[in-house]
């Protein structure tokens, strides 16, 4: 059983904290797109329209970055971590999260106009929902780390 520094899993600091910038950048400017209608009003009356804009082109020039991340954590992180039957149940959960926010970024781009409602609804229940799940799984890894350091 590798020690909790060198075991295989483990984000290097760079990809940590590439991983939390991302997901953080996404999740704020998916937040302030979805404040204006949230209140009833368009984003445009809220805030300036040249801001406004920022947010949607943040939020849309992320996704290609996230797919990128999504890969890199399966390939890596994720098949390390299940050798090791670390954490898997809530990355399990945060995958399944964040798979669900592409397939449902796809569906926003490409999907039919009928089910643009729906999937507008179901990416921001996934949004508010990956941060805790990434915090779930972030507590449940620093209780594993605990079980093997022991």
């Amino acid at each position: 059983m590798p020690t909790p520094a060198d075991r295989p899993s483990r984000l290097s600091l760079v990809i940590h904290t590439l991983v939390v910038a991302l997901l953080l950048l996404s999740f704020v400017s998916g937040v302030m797109l979805w404040f204006g209608p949230l209140l009833g009003q368009p984003a445009e009356e809220l805030l300036p329209p040249k801001p406004a804009r920022v947010w949607v082109v943040i939020h849309g020039v992320l996704y290609p970055f996230l797919c990128v991340l999504f890969g890199y954590l399966l390939c890596q992180h994720i098949r390390y971590g299940w050798e090791l039957k670390a954490n898997r149940v809530t990355g399990a959960l945060m995958e399944g999260v964040f798979a669900a926010l592409i397939l449902t970024a796809v569906g926003l781009y490409y999907g039919p106009e009928s089910w643009r409602e729906a999937l507008v609804w179901a990416h921001r229940v996934l949004g508010l929902l990956l941060p805790v799940s990434l915090a779930a799984h972030w507590w449940t890894a620093r209780a594993w780390v605990k079980t093997i350091s022991k």
